[in-house]
């Protein structure tokens, strides 16, 4: 049966199974971030078959593999989401057409010691959002400040910029963290400035600046595929953003 997450116990177990995915880690991230007290999402979780939910800002997302594919599907309709996002396999068992795909990549980052912090001053979320609409990258603008700076205050977050005179030349954004994994949301570089190596510096600082855990990516179908293959990333699942 699918129950809402209220008891600590039930928590406990949530955070635990987040560990195992990429989804997973999106979920527990917003827990560990904004809590579990619903103001700001709330939290469903199946303990049979071992699948979390999430509804935060209108779309659920899903971790683990789901079983029971008629209860999950009279939950979905219950809750009522815009729009469901998870693993391709879920979304095939519960029947959704896939609006948007891409693949989910990941990378043991190597074990050590936390790399320092970078030299100079960083840049503001304005100025990273600048750089993202520049590149085409940008999201609605309110949410992603608010989140960001939220996670950022909490620690549920990490950004990283480059600069020179006319502003910033690049940027790295991970979104999500969790004991045991992160997701690397973000990784742009202003157009004059690329192929000379920014970006892949850029991956490569986030990566040691989470030693010993696992780099997710959730890459756009068709984008950037030799430039992760040649970091090491491998892919790990297929996601799916669909609606009702």
């Amino acid at each position: 049966m699918i129950r809402l997450v209220e008891k600590e116990e039930q928590q406990r177990r949530l955070l635990a199974l987040c560990e195992k995915t990429a989804f997973g880690c999106k979920i527990a991230s917003l827990a560990l971030a904004y809590g579990f007290d619903k103001g700001f999402a709330c939290f469903w979780l199946d303990d049979q078959d071992q699948v979390v939910y999430c509804l935060a800002d209108g779309v659920m997302l899903l971790s683990g593999t789901v079983v029971q594919e008629e209860q999950a599907r009279s939950f979905l309709r219950a809750v009522g989401p815009q729009e469901v996002f998870c693993a391709v396999r879920n979304a095939e068992a519960l029947g959704l057409a896939p609006l948007e795909t891409g693949a989910v990549l990941k990378k043991l980052s190597a074990p050590g010691a936390k790399a320092p912090e970078p030299e100079g001053e960083p840049g503001g979320i304005r100025e990273i959002y600048g750089l993202l609409e520049d590149v085409g990258m940008a999201p609605e603008f309110e949410p992603f400040y608010l989140d960001l700076s939220h996670k950022l205050r909490h620690g549920q977050a990490w950004a990283s910029t480059r600069r020179d005179g006319q502003g910033l030349t690049g940027c790295a954004l991970v979104s999500a963290v969790t004991k045991g994994s992160v997701v690397l949301s973000a990784v742009a570089v202003r157009e004059d400035c690329r192929r000379q190596g920014l970006g892949s510096a850029l991956v490569k600082e986030a990566e040691g600046a989470f030693p010993g855990k696992t780099v997710y990516v959730f890459r756009e179908q068709g984008k950037n595929k030799e430039f992760y293959w040649g970091l090491g990333y491998l892919r790990a699942d297929t996601w799916v953003r669909s609606q009702l």
